[in-house]
């Protein structure tokens, strides 16, 4: 039952859609961080956090939305049970855990990896980020970071930021999961079948371009996520390694209004 409400209605996404899906919200996501943010703070004196808050949240809001409404555009039944079936979120099996703590690992090496080699590739002309960035978004900024502020903005008693951040992380979380592995990698999967996964995951690493610097350490894990997902087909599984992974700035959010 619950794979045919999966499969229902359910059409090939072709290349070409896939490519304009990805690259045409990435490369505004893009335009907006390193030319639309500095030119609004420029002069004000406002902390970098103001800008770039506005921004994640308004890109990882529309992609929530979009999910919610693709869903309903393939004329889907407006139910829970539906949704999640169509959306791949299903009860985590023993398997699947492995498959988790698995890729959590791998999450770790690559945070490592990035530390490793993130200034040398910052130096590469084409990945580097823009100067006046904060040290949060930089490579190897942790070395310049500034104990009880995040991206300029001070956080000491500031409570209202932590409950900002985490609506960013679920928005960040649902949305690019759901999009991505519930809407469409079941549809790219018609299209390309057992390297649906390269295609995937490719193109998800390439929705990371607003920090250049990372993609050629994001794009093997990449891959593995992608992989991970057509094997396992549990949706939950990534939205936990994504969300874990994500919520290390929560905590220091948190760690820094605490004082």
């Amino acid at each position: 039952m619950s794979e045919m409400i999966e499969t229902r209605n359910l059409k090939p996404l072709a290349l070409w859609k896939s490519l304009l899906l990805t690259l045409v919200p990435a490369v505004a996501a893009y335009l907006a961080l390193h030319y639309l943010v500095p030119a609004r703070l420029a002069g004000t004196g406002q902390p970098f956090f103001n800008g770039y808050m506005i921004w994640w949240m308004t890109w990882m809001g529309l992609v929530l939305i979009v999910s919610l409404v693709a869903y309903k555009l393939e004329d889907n039944p407006l139910t829970l049970r539906a949704f999640a079936s169509r959306y791949r979120l299903r009860r985590l099996t023993r398997r699947d855990w492995l498959w988790t703590v698995g890729l959590l690992a791998s999450q770790v090496i690559g945070i490592l990896l990035v530390g490793l080699l993130g200034k040398w590739l910052a130096s590469i002309p084409l990945l580097s980020m823009p100067a006046s960035f904060p040290p949060e978004l930089q490579p190897g900024g942790t070395s310049a970071l500034i104990p009880g502020e995040f991206m300029g903005m001070a956080l000491k008693g500031m409570w209202w930021i932590v409950l900002l951040y985490f609506l960013g992380w679920v928005c960040n979380i649902l949305g690019e999961e759901f999009w991505w592995r519930g809407y469409m990698l079941p549809r790219q999967e018609l299209t390309h079948g057992k390297w649906t996964w390269v295609v995937h995951g490719t193109l998800w690493g390439a929705n990371h371009l607003f920090q250049k610097w990372t993609l050629p350490v994001l794009f093997p894990s990449a891959l593995l996520y992608a992989y991970a997902a057509q094997k396992v087909k549990n949706t939950w599984m990534l939205i936990i390694v994504h969300g874990v992974m994500n919520l290390t700035t929560l905590v220091l959010i948190v760690i820094g209004v605490v004082g």
